[in-house]
């Protein structure tokens, strides 16, 4: 037999090319030990058929086998994307704690990154625990095998890693943002991002998305309303997105819904992080929206939705204009507003399934037509009084310069028995 010699360096795993015909890894039994984040060569041009007929029913050809251990629990990208294989792929990865006959298929792809034929999959690795990988060939005949590479590498689209201004996947989710910088955001072809602002007559409001086109490519859109006007598009393919919305000619203040989204057909990527700056926001003469800051996770309700509550008005104490509003509430939920003058955080108060995101002197909105019930689509809306913000020693007048925070209380069930949930915590600081 001849020798075979392996060599595993920093990011490489080299087999002798010629001596491809001895491979032991050319079947599940004599999978090759592999481990670590990194890129591998391989050369499947003696490898034969072997194992069953798996991904979509179809055969992974010329088949080479690889145990692979975990450094750390992560969601893990398999490919040869962006490597230097010249033929069409198909790969598959299995659970190693079975036997080669009875073996657990995790997920399995082939020539699924574009026009180059070559594929890419993703699935949930423990640390300490060996997974079987299968690289080799979707097509059969001349030039459809040879020397190639894959790369294990912990996957940037991790689809449990939203961020801090989560849940926001859809317009009426919208985050509603004052002027700021917004850092550590991650959006994906599946995940877009939601906000809306709110443009004062006579002004105008920058939008600025910055990323890195190494990592995917994002595009934004704005809009005057949920499934409205379309106010601009940010679609450059090499350079950050940015938008100018203009209301120097409007006669009142101008609602603005932002999406983020990764680009549905970049060809090379399904994620990126990127940061936000915005400036020109805000309506100091009322209507509008984009009032306050959304500050403190809310959980999940029986709905599968995180209830959010916003707010659309004047941020100016003497206007007394501010209205708070609330989405994916359980239809037809009994629902109230809390404020305070300070934020606070307690999981589960009172066996709730939600976090309380007030302390302090808490005011309930539970006076004559407070009390809300949630319509059929799970929303509620009060205008406040700002003259009368309830506390548990009376009512009191919101003025220049406090910060007065926000949280809706709600009804709900989960598995038939009752409970109770909260919102996000919303911050409006007065002028």
């Amino acid at each position: 037999m001849n020798a075979k010699s392996l060599l595993i360096g920093a990011s490489l795993l080299f087999i002798a090319p010629g001596l491809v015909s001895a491979q032991s890894n050319d079947d599940c039994s004599g999978a090759t030990p592999i481990a670590g984040f990194n890129t591998f060569s391989f050369d499947n041009s003696s490898a034969t058929a072997s194992g069953v007929n798996d991904c979509n029913g179809l055969p992974v050809r010329k088949d080479l086998w690889y145990e692979w251990t975990a450094p750390s629990t992560d969601f893990v990208r398999f490919e040869t994307c962006g490597t230097n294989t010249a033929f069409e792929t198909r790969i598959a990865v299995y659970t190693a704690n079975s036997s080669c006959g009875s073996l657990t298929l995790l997920d399995c792809a082939a020539a699924n990154c574009g026009a180059t034929g070559l594929s890419r999959l993703a699935f949930p690795a423990v640390q300490g625990q060996s997974y079987l990988m299968r690289v080799g060939s979707r097509q059969v005949g001349a030039g459809n095998s040879g020397p190639g590479q894959f790369v294990i590498s912990a996957d940037p689209c991790d689809p449990a890693q939203d961020d801090q201004l989560e849940e926001n996947d859809d317009c009426a989710s919208a985050v509603a943002l004052p002027d700021g910088t917004y850092s550590n955001l991650w959006c994906s072809k599946s995940d877009p991002d939601w906000y809306s602002f709110c443009v004062d007559t006579g002004g105008t409001m920058s939008i600025d998305v910055l990323f890195s086109t190494a990592v995917g490519d994002i595009d934004i859109f704005a809009f005057d309303a949920c499934g409205g006007g379309n106010l601009g598009i940010g679609g450059s393919a090499s350079d950050d997105e940015n938008l100018l919305i203009d209301n120097s000619a409007g006669t009142g203040p101008l609602n603005v819904f932002l999406r983020v989204e990764l680009w549905i057909s970049d060809p090379d990527f399904d994620c990126n992080s990127y940061s936000m700056v915005i400036g020109g926001s805000g309506c100091s003469g009322g209507g509008g929206g984009g009032v306050g800051t959304s500050y403190c996770a809310a959980n999940t309700n029986s709905t599968g939705a995180i209830a959010n509550t916003t707010a659309a008005g004047s941020d100016v104490a003497l206007d007394n204009n501010l209205t708070l509003s609330t989405a994916n509430l359980p239809a037809n939920s009994f629902a109230f507003y809390l404020a305070s003058t300070a934020q606070g955080f307690a999981a589960n108060p009172g066996g709730s399934q939600g976090n309380l995101c007030l302390s302090g002197s808490i005011g309930r909105y539970v006076g004559p037509g407070q009390i809300q019930q949630a319509n059929a689509v799970g929303q509620i809306s009060l205008a406040l009084n700002l003259t009368q913000i309830p506390q548990p020693t009376g009512f009191v007048t919101a003025v220049a310069g406090d910060t007065w925070n926000f949280q809706a209380w709600y009804r709900d069930a989960i598995g038939g028995s009752a409970t109770s949930n909260f919102t996000d915590g919303l911050s409006v600081t007065f002028q």
